[in-house]
């Protein structure tokens, strides 16, 4: 099942795009419906993109390194509930970004898309 990306560009928290000590961090909130997550793609932003040994994502206590996700470690996606997405490396400069996620999933295939925030 195909989800076309301007749904899930609904996914992406506008304006959580933030420097935080180490890195920056982005949030996403389900509202389609749950998931399992089986793999994650390197995140891009600005065409950059960052190492999944520096991606960790945590929501609800869970915390776990995009590296480790795998089908036999799976992370869920439940609706309602934010995610945060920290990428440890350099603090990004001031203004507008594009950035490129991309999600494999039990539930619905590979779910990529774009959006595009400030800091």
């Amino acid at each position: 099942m195909q989800i076309p990306a301007f749904l899930l560009r609904k996914l992406y928290i506008k304006g959580s795009l933030e420097n935080v000590e180490g890195g920056f961090s982005l949030k996403l909130k389900n509202s389609l419906s749950p998931g399992t997550t089986t793999a994650v793609a390197p995140i891009k932003v600005n065409d950059n993109e960052y190492s999944l040994d520096a991606t960790t994502i945590s929501s609800e206590g869970i915390e776990i390194l995009g590296s480790d996700i795998s089908e036999d470690n799976t992370f869920p996606i439940k609706v309602g509930v934010e995610i945060l997405i920290f990428i440890k490396g350099d603090p990004l400069p001031e203004g507008e970004h594009k950035i490129d996620l991309s999600l494999k999933t039990k539930e619905a295939g590979t779910l990529a898309f774009d959006v595009t925030d400030s800091i």
